[in-house]
């Protein structure tokens, strides 16, 4: 009875310390429970799902030394004689910016109705897009490129660099139209050097 006394005596102390044992053993805290709940529940920012949806510009310098990244999105189908509103965003990387601006230019059969011009935006923040619209008009079927010129005061320095962006209108590059084949049974002769000689 001695030793099964002293056993029932210290159990509850044997199963506490099992039990605390246990809620150190990987078990994850109602808090932190909580807030990754809370996190996965946040709804997403509208602007950050905008910008992945649209499409990169490609810069002269790869990799371009300009801190901002330049993306647009065509509103509608290009369409020959249509105008076309595009949007375009340019987002600063740093906050060492200190002014941004722009011109943009297209190629010959697009001709630009607005904004060709991107004013100055003063001390911009750091991830918060710039955003500008322009009106283009394609004249005939092809595929045609846009460039925008941006232009970056920092610290003291000026840089610039260019961006380009394609745009097909219409039914782009149409295949050129084939020779037209000699009427079957008919050939052109050609004389021999036999005959010239002769």
């Amino acid at each position: 009875m001695g030793p099964r006394w002293r056993l029932a005596r210290h159990l509850p102390v044997w199963l506490a310390a099992l039990a605390l044992a246990g809620c150190g053993s990987g078990t994850t805290p109602p808090t932190t429970t909580a807030a990754a709940r809370a996190a996965a529940a946040k709804p997403p920012n509208p602007a950050e799902a905008r910008l992945r949806t649209m499409v990169n510009a490609v810069p002269g310098h790869k990799p371009t030394t300009l801190p901002v990244q330049v993306k647009f999105d065509l509103r509608d189908r290009p369409q020959v004689a249509q105008p076309l509103d595009i949007e375009l965003v340019i987002v600063p990387l740093s906050a060492a910016v200190d002014s941004v601006s722009g011109s943009i230019e297209a190629d010959e059969g697009l001709d630009l109705v607005d904004g060709a011009s991107i004013p100055a935006t003063d001390r911009p923040v750091e991830g918060v897009p710039i955003e500008h619209n322009l009106k283009v008009l394609p004249t005939r079927d092809g595929i045609f490129t846009f460039r925008v010129t941006i232009t970056v005061d920092s610290a003291g320095q000026t840089s610039s660099d260019t961006f380009s962006m394609p745009l097909i209108a219409g039914a782009g590059i149409t295949a050129p139209p084939k020779p037209a084949a000699a009427p079957a049974g008919k050939s052109r002769a050609t004389p021999s050097k036999t005959a010239a000689l002769q």
